[in-house]
């Protein structure tokens, strides 16, 4: 619980809201169109390509990657491949034997039953009619009608296999562990190829033309790369000098029998133009952060262009061979904490520096340059204006402006790592070390003072919270630490082998922490102060804990996952969502309104609690008319709202400001069945939160939000 209570005043909005489908419990801020994993990509033609990956995500350009749309969250499973077949057509495989196909360019999705538990991993089409998929288990489907119906293949094998690439419907091959297996009748026969050893596996193969194949090699020690000139009768390999030792090649893609490109789990991507022969690290792209840069797929559209997609939805592209790549989607940034004041300025924190701020519920945040790139840990606000963040190296500075500007505070511990900090009141505040030591002040952080250093032989201060005045807590690695009297002197609980990432000090007698104990999820709770601890069920690891009272509270983790509890913990209820990276902190500004930060660039917003997910439509034939999302959001000063009509009939857009006043009619005419679009050109306008509806015959369908910023 953050100890210092903001309250301010709530601008209540009143539009009409008759027949609005349900929404995703959680939705992007940052990156968009997302920050979710991306884990395949796969473009028609030059201008048209798709990506899938975790959460059910599906993206989709239509202008060579320019601009992405998100098409949804299609299921909650992930997705590990997707395969267009033509312009509109594409099919896409994943978790749990999921496979689903669309027709029309991914505005619907149909399942396809697969017959077959397990993780489908990879889908080949190399005609209209004729697909192949790879899976988990030695799975291996097949489909002769365009994958409407896919039937069970036994390839001999019971390991994973990775990757499928077919030349023709006859030719083709497999990557799984130690082996690559080869066909020349569609799949009724293959041949093992052992090229490995024990623990060593082929995460992709490439097919490039009627006697041509590539293996990417990974092992522990080293990366290679194995080419057959004769269909897989002879193969030679070359080695691939990582810079990084342990960075783990993910995907590769030739373009012809010369010119190849690797992507990796740290980011980089390495190029040969010898047939593989040597590989260089390409310098034309430089990964940013090494530890949340991960690139999982590679794919070429034409001769000269290259697309590789990875965690935090990243997407980079060349269109020149690799002459030069550059960015077109994903932040790649670190956030440790964020803080409101209210329901519309926030702030975030992170690594390198970083604080954004926002003043229109997250809509938009804008950098604020605090002349440091050391990581910071923690931001917390006192009052509209006061507020005080803290990092590495001793890092502690405070603003009286809102943020605006920030001044270094002296604290007695420069070359000491800051990763707590709370405020009792204007004047009192506690600052944790990654050394097991407590600072405090007493005068608005003026002065600093050391007040306790643990004798377990330090440890992090992950988290600190108060009560009140009096009553506080500490969760570090190991221990959890409390004070009745403002700090004057602290009691410790041990829990071995545990690492406690957050507390939440509910009352005088309610405690809750959570974190890991060897890998697994934890969390604790006392009802007496901390006398005695006994845990609670939860299902993943746990970063940051929020509680609003006594009863209802949430917490973030790893994987991107969210949990609630409305009983006190009792209970917890994970809920689907839409983040697949690690969160590393989260604020509830009221029952409904929460945010949650972490790494590569996640910042995502729940308006309802996070009581609903998926629209569920999405999966089906629609049995109703849709308003779709506008893109691109925010805008400026014009963007395309697109709908669809499952009959004839009247379609008005109208278009209303923050306070609900109506501002235009985009629309009023009749329409025929099918997706319509229309530009809303806001060059006269102010930046604000504008609505826009769609009404049917008199009939409202449904209103979205959008954003002009100028």
């Amino acid at each position: 619980m953050r100890n210092i209570k903001i309250q301010i005043l709530s601008i209540f909005i009143f539009l009409p809201v008759i027949g609005v489908n349900a929404q995703s419990n959680w939705f992007w801020l940052q990156p968009l169109p997302t920050g979710a994993t991306l884990n395949s990509v796969d473009f028609w033609d030059r201008n048209t390509g798709y990506t899938c990956g975790k959460a059910g995500t599906v993206t989709k350009t239509t202008n060579g990657g320019l601009n992405w749309v998100l098409l949804g969250q299609i299921t909650s499973k992930d997705l590990n491949d997707i395969e267009c077949i033509n312009l509109n057509t594409c099919i896409v495989v994943g978790d749990s034997g999921y496979i689903a196909k669309t027709t029309n360019g991914g505005l619907n999705w149909v399942v396809v039953p697969s017959g077959v538990p397990g993780i489908l991993l990879d889908v080949d089409f190399p005609t209209a009619n004729t697909g192949y998929i790879s899976g988990a288990s030695g799975k291996v489907l097949k489909s002769t009608n365009g994958g409407a119906n896919w039937i069970a293949q036994n390839a001999g094998v019971s390991s994973t296999l990775f990757h499928v690439s077919f030349i023709n419907p006859l030719k083709g091959a497999m990557a799984g562990i130690n082996n690559i297996y080869t066909t020349t009748n569609g799949g009724n026969n293959w041949t093992i190829h052992h090229l490995g050893t024990f623990f060593d596996y082929f995460p992709s193969v490439q097919y490039l033309n009627d006697s041509t194949i590539y293996g990417l090699f990974l092992s522990f020690a080293t990366t290679k790369v194995f080419i057959s000139k004769n269909s897989g009768v002879s193969w030679d390999s070359f080695t691939v000098n990582r810079v990084i030792s342990n960075d783990l090649s993910r995907a590769f893609r030739f373009k012809d029998e010369t010119t190849g490109f690797i992507v990796t789990q740290y980011g980089d991507i390495y190029k040969t133009l010898n047939s593989g022969v040597n590989w260089f690290r390409d310098t034309s792209f430089t990964p940013e952060n090494p530890d949340s840069d991960v690139f999982l797929d590679i794919n070429t559209t034409e001769q000269n262009y290259f697309y590789a997609v990875g965690s935090g939805g990243v997407i980079v592209n060349t269109t020149n061979t690799g002459e030069h790549w550059q960015r077109q989607t994903g932040v790649q940034e670190t956030y440790n904490d964020v803080f409101f004041i209210g329901e519309n300025t926030g702030y975030t924190v992170g690594e390198k520096g970083i604080l954004k701020k926002t003043t229109d519920a997250g809509y938009s945040w804008n950098r604020i340059n605090l002349n440091t790139s050391l990581g910071i840990k923690k931001i917390v606000f006192t009052d509209l204006n006061t507020g005080y963040l803290c990092g590495d190296s001793g890092l502690v500075m405070k603003t009286n402006n809102g943020g605006m500007n920030w001044k270094n505070q002296n604290t007695p511990a420069g070359d000491t790592g800051f990763t707590s900090l709370n405020f009792i009141d204007s004047n009192q505040g506690f600052i944790g070390t990654n050394n097991g030591s407590i600072y405090k002040t007493t005068n608005s952080g003026i002065n600093w003072v050391h007040n306790f250093t643990t004798s377990y032989g330090g440890g992090v201060f992950h988290d600190i919270d108060f009560y009140d005045e009096t009553n506080g807590a500490v969760a570090s690695d190991i221990a959890i630490y409390l004070t009745t009297n403002s700090g004057e002197s602290w009691n410790s609980t041990l829990f071995p082998f545990s690492v406690l990432n957050s507390i939440e000090y509910i009352d005088t007698l309610i405690i809750i922490s959570g974190g890991f104990n060897s890998e697994s999820p934890l969390i604790i709770k006392s009802t007496n102060g901390g006398i005695n601890w006994f845990n609670q069920s939860v299902s993943h690891i746990i970063t940051s804990i929020q509680f609003l009272d006594n009863n209802y509270g949430m917490l973030c983790g790893y994987n991107g996952k969210i949990s609630k509890t409305t009983n006190g913990g009792l209970n917890w209820i994970l809920l689907p969502g839409t983040a697949t990276e690690r969160l590393n902190s989260i604020y509830f500004v009221n029952s409904n309104t929460g945010y949650s930060v972490g790494i590569a660039g996640q910042i995502i917003k729940t308006t309802n609690g996070g009581l609903s997910f998926i629209n569920t439509t999405a999966n089906y034939l629609p049995t109703t008319h849709q308003l779709f999302q506008n893109y691109p959001n925010p805008f400026n000063p014009s963007t395309k709202i697109k709908f669809q009509m499952i009959k004839t009939g009247f379609a008005e857009i109208k278009i209303y400001n923050i306070n609900g006043k109506f501002i235009r009619t985009l629309l009023s005419d009749k329409r025929s069945y099918g997706t319509h679009e229309i530009e809303f050109n806001a060059a006269d306008l102010p930046s604000g939160v504008y609505f826009y509806e769609l009404l049917v015959n008199n009939n409202l369908i449904e209103i979205k939000k959008c954003m002009l910023i100028k």
